[in-house]
C-alpha cells in the first residue's frame, strides 16, 4: 500500500513535488509534471493532493435557507461579488456545512488537476494545503522560503515568506491571534520570523503528512468527486489496449444497436402504411387516413355489390401486402378476379427478394420474377405474385 502526497511548486499547478510512503520503506520524494500524475502514481492506493491555499477564496457563510447546488453558490458569492476578480460562472464552488465555510477556486485550475487524475485507480483526496495543520487552530508552517497559515475557522492562506510580515499586518486580530498561535518551523526559521513566539513545534513535513492521515475530518474536507469515465474503468479493471478497444467497440454497439433497430422498424412501418394506403385509395380515391385496416376495408367494400363476394373471400390479400412492406416497393396493384398482385420495385436487394419468395410460398402463393432486371443498386421492374385465397 502506497500513500502519496502531492504538493505544487507553482501556482499554475504544472510542477509537483510528490512524497510517497510505503510501510517498511523510506519515504520517496519525486518531481513530475501534472500531466504525468496518472502514469507516475499508478501503484499508489491513496493520493492526497494539497492545492496552494492562496488559490482559494474563503468566507464564513451560514446556509440558513438550506440551499444547494447553483442556488447556494449564487447566494453565497453574491455577498463577495464586488471583491471577486473572476466571474462567478468561472469558479468552482464548495461548501462545508460542518464548519459553515464557503470556498471557491478557478474552475480551469481545478478541472486541470481532476482531469490529470482521471485514469488513476486510487482513493483520491483534494484539499487546500493549509489543511495540513487545520486541526491545530490558528497555526503557521514555515517551510524553506514559503509559509502556510491556517485560521481556526478552517480558512487559510499561503505564499512566500517575503510577504509574510505584510500579510500578517492586514489580518484582523479577531480572526488570527498573533499572541497565541502554533508555529511549525525549524529553530532557525522560528527565530528569524517569530523570535518571541513560544508555541513552536519542530515537525517535519513527513510528520504532518502522517498526522493528516489520522484526522477524522479528512473525508469531510475532500473536494474531489469521482466521475465515471472510460479511463477510470480501464485503470480499475487493469485492461490492456486490446481489451480496452474490444470493450469500447462493444459499448458503442450496445448503444447504437437499439437506434438502428428502431430506425429499421420505423422504415418498415412507414412503408407498410404507405403501401396499404395506396391500396385503399384504389378502392376509394378520397381515402386519406389509415386507422384500422380491416375495419376500414370492410367499410369501403360493404356497399359495392359486384365486389361483395370477392372482398369477403380475398381479405387475406392483406397478408401479402404486409409481406411486401419495404421501401424498395414503389407501387402495388391487385387484380381480385385473377388473384394477382403486381408490385413495382426499385433497388430491391437479391437477399430481400429471396426473403419475399419464401414468405409468399409459405402462404400458398407463387412469385414470377421475369419482369425484374438487375441494376447498379439492386433489382428493378415488376414482381408478380399469384395468390390463392381458396
Amino acid at each position: 500500500m502506497i500513500t502519496s502526497f502531492i504538493h505544487f511548486k507553482d501556482l499554475y499547478l504544472n510542477s509537483t513535488e510528490i512524497h510517497s510512503y510505503q510501510e517498511g520503506l523510506k519515504p520517496k520524494i519525486s518531481s513530475y509534471e501534472a500531466n504525468e500524475l496518472s502514469s507516475r502514481l499508478a501503484d499508489s492506493t491513496k493520493v492526497i493532493i494539497l492545492i496552494p491555499s492562496q488559490l482559494f477564496g474563503f468566507m464564513e457563510y451560514e446556509n440558513q435557507a438550506g440551499h444547494k447546488g447553483e442556488i447556494l453558490k449564487a447566494s453565497a458569492l453574491s455577498q463577495v461579488e464586488e471583491r471577486l476578480i473572476s466571474d462567478i460562472s468561472s469558479l468552482t464552488f464548495f461548501y462545508n456545512s460542518d464548519s459553515q465555510l464557503a470556498s471557491w477556486i478557478d474552475s480551469s485550475l481545478f478541472e486541470f488537476i481532476v482531469k490529470n487524475l482521471d485514469g488513476l485507480d486510487a482513493e483520491i483526496t483534494i484539499i487546500p494545503e493549509h489543511f495540513l495543520i487545520q486541526d491545530s487552530g490558528d497555526a503557521i508552517i514555515l517551510r524553506e522560503n514559503s509559509f502556510i497559515l491556517a485560521f481556526s475557522n478552517s480558512s487559510g492562506f499561503g505564499g512566500s515568506t517575503e510577504i509574510l510580515s505584510d500579510y500578517l499586518e492586514t489580518i484582523d486580530g479577531d480572526t488570527f491571534d498573533m499572541n497565541n498561535f502554533l508555529l511549525f518551523a525549524d529553530a532557525a526559521s522560528a527565530a528569524l520570523h517569530f523570535p518571541e513566539n513560544k508555541k513552536v513545534e519542530h515537525k517535519t513535513l513527513e510528520d504532518l503528512h502522517h498526522k493528516l492521515l489520522e484526522s477524522k475530518n479528512l473525508i469531510k474536507w475532500n473536494l474531489f468527486q469521482r466521475k465515471l469515465s472510460f479511463s477510470f474503468l480501464k485503470a480499475k479493471l487493469k485492461l490492456n489496449s486490446r481489451e480496452s478497444s474490444f470493450i469500447a467497440a462493444s459499448v458503442i454497439t450496445i448503444l447504437i444497436a437499439p437506434l438502428m433497430i428502431s430506425s429499421v422498424l420505423s422504415s418498415s412501418i412507414s412503408s407498410y402504411q404507405s403501401n396499404t394506403i395506396q391500396i385503399f385509395q384504389q378502392l376509394n380515391p378520397n381515402f386519406k387516413r389509415l386507422i384500422n385496416p380491416k375495419a376500414q376495408i370492410d367499410d369501403l367494400t360493404k356497399d359495392i355489390p359486384s365486389y361483395a363476394t370477392i372482398s369477403s373471400n380475398n381479405l387475406e390479400v392483406l397478408s401479402y401486402i404486409e409481406t411486401l412492406a419495404d421501401e424498395s416497393i414503389q407501387d402495388i396493384n391487385i387484380n381480385f378476379d385473377d388473384r394477382v398482385i403486381e408490385a413495382s420495385v426499385e433497388n430491391l436487394s437479391p437477399t430481400k427478394l429471396s426473403f419475399f419468395q419464401e414468405l409468399i410460398k409459405s402462404q400458398s402463393g407463387n412469385v414470377n420474377t421475369n419482369g425484374l432486371s438487375k441494376g447498379a443498386d439492386g433489382l428493378n421492374g415488376n414482381l408478380i405474385i399469384y395468390y390463392d385465397s381458396e
